[in-house]
Formats: C-alpha cells, sequence, structure tokens
C-alpha cells in the first residue's frame, strides 16, 4: 500500500522516489556519450568498407588481367586490355560521319544504330580512369593482312563506385628518383583500336588512342609490342626489359567529368581524377610479370 500522508492522500515525496525516472543531467550524459562513440565508430567503419571496396576493386583488376592473359593462351594471339580514352570525344567527328555513312551511304546497318553508336560512346566516354575490356584483332585461321577487332565478353567492365586507376597510367610523367623502373607508376602504352561497336559486316569504324597491356599467344605480356608503342609515342625511357614487372595503380578518388549548362558532357574540358588521399594508387598496386604474364596485388608494408 503506497504510503499516505494525513488526509489520506499520496505523499508527493515518495512519488518522486519511484525508480525508472531520469533527471536532465543524465539524459544529457547519456546523449553526449552517445555522440562520443558515434564519433569515434563512425570513421572506422567507414575505413572498413572503403578498404574492402578497395580490395575488391584490386581483385577484380588482377583476375580480369588473368583472364585476358588465359584467353591469349586459348585462343593463340594476342589479347589486349584496353582502358577507356581520356581523349574520346576527339574521335567523335570521325564516328559520326562513319555511322552515317554506315547507315545511308553503304546501307549495312539499319537507322537505330545512329543511337546505339552514341550511347556506346557516351557510357565509354563516362568510363574513363575506371572502365576496361578486352579484345583481339587477330584470331588463328583469320586471314593474312586483315584485322577484325572483337571484343572478349561481357564488355566493358567498370572499378567499384569510389575506386579509380591512377592518372600516372594516362598521362606522361617521368620516373621518380627514387622509383623502381619496373613498379614505376608511368604512363602505359597507347595506340589506336577499332571504337568498340556492335560489328557489321565490313565496318570502318575511325579507330581511337587508347592505353592498353598485351599479352601474347605464350601467355606472357607482349612487350615488344607494348615497348614499341612507347617508342611511337615518344616515351622510349618507359621501355621493359624482359625480366620485369609492369605495376598498375589502383586507388581511392573520384572522376569529375564537365558538363554544360544543360548538362550535357563539355567535349573540350578533360576529365579530371583525383585520388584521396593523394597518390595512394602508388601504394596499392596490381603487378603483372612480364616473365609468365600472371597478375598480383602488391600491398605496402606496415611498419
Amino acid at each position: 500500500m503506497k504510503p499516505q500522508g494525513p488526509t489520506g492522500c499520496t505523499d508527493p515525496a515518495a512519488t518522486s522516489r519511484r525508480p525508472g525516472a531520469f533527471t536532465l543531467l543524465e539524459l544529457l550524459v547519456v546523449v553526449a556519450v552517445i555522440g562520443l562513440l558515434a564519433g569515434v565508430t563512425v570513421p572506422a567503419i567507414r575505413g572498413m568498407v572503403q578498404g574492402k571496396t578497395l580490395a575488391s576493386g584490386h581483385r577484380q583488376l588482377g583476375d580480369d588481367l588473368n583472364r585476358a592473359r588465359q584467353e591469349a593462351l586459348r585462343l593463340r594471339t594476342t589479347v589486349y586490355v584496353v582502358f577507356a580514352p581520356t581523349n574520346v570525344w576527339v574521335a567523335r567527328p570521325d564516328l559520326d560521319s562513319q555511322v552515317e555513312a554506315m547507315i545511308v551511304g553503304r546501307q549495312v546497318a539499319p537507322a537505330g544504330f545512329r543511337e546505339q553508336a552514341l550511347r556506346s560512346f557516351t557510357n565509354i566516354a563516362l568510363g574513363v580512369y575506371h572502365s576496361y575490356a578486352l579484345l583481339v584483332e587477330r584470331e588463328t585461321g583469320a586471314q593474312p593482312g586483315r584485322s577484325h577487332t572483337r571484343y572478349l565478353g561481357p564488355g566493358w567492365q567498370t572499378l567499384p563506385e569510389g575506386v579509380i586507376l591512377s592518372p600516372r597510367l594516362f598521362l606522361p610523367a617521368p620516373l621518380g628518383p627514387t622509383d623502381r623502373h619496373d613498379l614505376a607508376l608511368h604512363q602505359l602504352p597507347q595506340r589506336p583500336f577499332r571504337f568498340p561497336l556492335a560489328e557489321y559486316p565490313g565496318d570502318t569504324l575511325p579507330a581511337i588512342p587508347m592505353h592498353f597491356v598485351a599479352f601474347g599467344p605464350d601467355g606472357r605480356l607482349a612487350l615488344d609490342e607494348m615497348n614499341r608503342a612507347w617508342a611511337l609515342n615518344g616515351r622510349a625511357d618507359l621501355r621493359l626489359p624482359p625480366l620485369s614487372e609492369l605495376a598498375l595503380g589502383v586507388g581511392q578518388g573520384s572522376v569529375f567529368i564537365s558538363r554544360d549548362a544543360a548538362g550535357r558532357i563539355d567535349p573540350s574540358v578533360t576529365p579530371d581524377a583525383i585520388e584521396t588521399p593523394r597518390d595512394n594508387a602508388t601504394n596499392n598496386r596490381v603487378i603483372v610479370s612480364s616473365l609468365t604474364g600472371r597478375s598480383r596485388i602488391l600491398k605496402p608494408a606496415l611498419r
């Protein structure tokens, strides 16, 4: 029975002492502790998620490079891993004229091919710094002197969100004084490849310069072709010797593509890639052995 006062009413002092009540000070302390824990754990959880995403990007690129090697062995031909070009818009006028010739002039493509070409073109332009594809130009038994570009399935691959290829792979940069030549993130070789659209008989779609990694029929890096492309690009200093390794940097970052007031891509502005933190891809590399053609992931050593 609750204690009662002289008049039979409930004692206010007893009521104020009932269990389960919190003072304002206690609530403020609890809120402060929750805020402190959130401030400590949220960045740690975000870092764990980003680390897993980056590791996923490393595995994806490494697996696809190994797949290119296996396809080269299977098809007994050179297989190229080509990367979305940063200067793809330069080829737009030639592409438009060739597509019109295929539709109107030679009538080897339907009218809908025009829209398909533009869609594919735009998708590749948006894949700068984080998209790549596998292709072959000639297969065993093909007619000598003729190339027939074929992109291997499943088409263009894109790294996970927030993971990019190091801009050093695409932009000219001298080797640093402390860089090992066989592990430096230097510009990949570049040469023209046919535009990656659905193939039509006798197509003459324009070639677009793309950076690439090539695997020969023996499964090794096609060093002769890669070194020749470097020489033609004026970067003979990047030549790889027979027993060496090629390093592809993969890191955290974002790609910024300029658009006009209507939201269309501005072809006059080269897309920009920002690594966060800066140059973190130099510590996260996918290494390809020139001797075996196999890829592995190189992580920074913890000290």
